[in-house]
């Protein structure tokens, strides 16, 4: 008997699965492909690193300048700390002017009210 439990076919396992199950392994690769993709990326910043390294030397001894590679490993650990870091923009007329064209239809519409307003006050007072 048991070898004709050996010789049967195996069920499909794909129609047998549920909703939730499916759901389930689908997360679990997903979950293997973002892994993936990091270690990817971990690896290219490292090869990234190690090409701007080079990049920098040669660019140094063209120029005359002695720098060590201590120094530039500095230069570039500064550097990738502050690449993605957000500053606040300077305060200024062009960045008052930047948030007037942002907020141009609210400022436009405020305008339009208050005229409005002061225009319906005179018709029917003035």
């Amino acid at each position: 008997m048991s070898q004709a439990q050996a010789r049967a076919p195996r069920p499909d396992l794909r129609s047998e699965l549920t909703l939730e199950e499916t759901l389930r392994v689908m997360d679990v690769a997903r979950e293997m492909r973002e892994q993936r993709q990091a270690a990817e990326e971990m690896f290219h910043r490292d090869d990234m690193r190690k090409a701007l390294r080079d990049k920098l030397m040669r660019t140094a001894r063209l120029s005359g300048d002695s720098v060590t590679e201590q120094e530039i490993d500095a230069a570039i650990d500064q550097y990738m700390e502050t690449r993605y870091t957000y500053e606040d923009p300077k305060a200024g007329f062009k960045n008052f002017m930047a948030h007037c064209w942002v907020w141009r239809d609210r400022i436009l519409f405020s305008l339009a009210g208050l005229a409005a307003t002061a225009g319906g006050l005179w018709y029917f007072f003035g």
